[in-house]
């Protein structure tokens, strides 16, 4: 069965949306197969789409991290920078800048997480916003 490389096209994203929601292995290669894809053919799409999925999943990590960083911060900045100038911190800023800590180090430490182990992250990428 001859394919022409616009089909080709077509059923690589499709392999690339299963693979994006992280649909096994074994399902991708029998989509592959079906449309008749030799198995050479078949691990290069696969393991393309592969490094998308991987690629995506750092480029929101990076996003996350510096998300991060930027919230600690401002909390840096709003607990140290306003007992600085008046002495003293009062309440609100205190909050403020403890829930701007808070998350900034949830974001730093998840995102930096998911950069290092972006190859242990499972499911769609959609559900994780």
């Amino acid at each position: 069965m001859f394919l022409t490389e616009e089909h080709k096209e077509r059923i690589y994203e499709g392999v690339r949306r299963m693979v994006i929601w992280d649909e096994p292995r074994a399902d991708v290669f029998h989509r592959l197969e079906v449309n008749g894809i030799p198995q050479a053919e078949a691990q290069q799409m696969y393991d393309k789409a592969r490094a998308e999925r991987m690629s995506m999943i750092r480029s929101d990590s990076i996003r996350k991290t510096a998300l991060g960083l930027g919230l600690l911060l401002v909390a840096f900045a709003l607990l140290f920078g306003f007992s600085a100038g008046m002495g003293i911190v009062i309440r609100p800023v205190l909050g403020l800048g403890g829930a701007a800590a808070v998350f900034g180090i949830w974001f730093f430490c998840k995102g930096l997480f998911y950069f290092l182990f972006a190859h242990a992250k499972s499911g769609s990428l959609a559900d994780d916003n």
